[in-house]
């Protein structure tokens, strides 16, 4: 993602606004020809000891709209549920959780601080 790959690659952006930061078009003028991906929508970034940060849904959709009038050809939604998998989706025996303080919560209910 930070750009130091092979050729072949396709950098992606994770951010929680990949249009307000600047990556679209530093990711148009240095790969043209490649389409941008936005891999990662992130809901928050929480330092050690600082107080949990809880991104709103509306600033969610913000980023989402800007990306695709911008002209972002994918966005993975995963995100938007912390990455969390449901019942049978992450496979037999596995499950994940790393982000409970996005627009839903792990067990699908919306979060509503």
């Amino acid at each position: 993602c930070n750009g130091l790959s092979v050729n072949s690659t396709i950098e992606t952006c994770n951010s929680c606004n990949c249009y307000s930061d600047g990556w679209m078009s530093r990711h148009v003028q240095n790969s043209p020809d490649t389409p941008m991906l936005f891999t990662e929508n992130e809901g928050w970034f929480q330092a050690w000891g600082d107080a949990v940060a809880i991104r709103t849904s509306t600033d969610l959709a913000l980023s989402v709209a800007q990306w695709f009038a911008a002209g972002g050809a994918y966005h993975a939604y995963y995100m938007w549920h912390g990455g969390n998998n449901y019942g049978r989706t992450a496979g037999s025996g596995i499950t994940t959780m790393y982000a409970d303080d996005v627009c839903l919560h792990a067990d699908g209910t919306p979060n509503e601080p």
